[in-house]
């Protein structure tokens, strides 16, 4: 039976785990979920930072046009 540091890893992992990190002790699983989770979450933060970055070039009239375009 998995535990619960197995399926959150599995989650943020996207599919079922490889044998290397269904070995994982518990605390680790946990420690790599966090990980992954919060890499996540910076490269979200980045992609919307280099978006927003590159709609500065666009002429301000243009920018809700593109964005409709870009992120429907």
């Amino acid at each position: 039976m998995t535990s619960e540091p197995a399926d959150r890893l599995a989650g943020e992992y996207g599919g079922p785990l490889p044998p290397g990190l269904a070995a994982l002790g518990e605390d680790q699983q946990v420690f790599l979920a966090e990980a992954i989770e919060a890499a996540r979450v910076r490269q979200a933060e980045a992609l919307e930072a280099a978006t927003e970055n590159g709609l500065g070039f666009v002429p301000k009239l243009l920018r809700p046009a593109i964005k409709k375009v870009l992120f429907r």
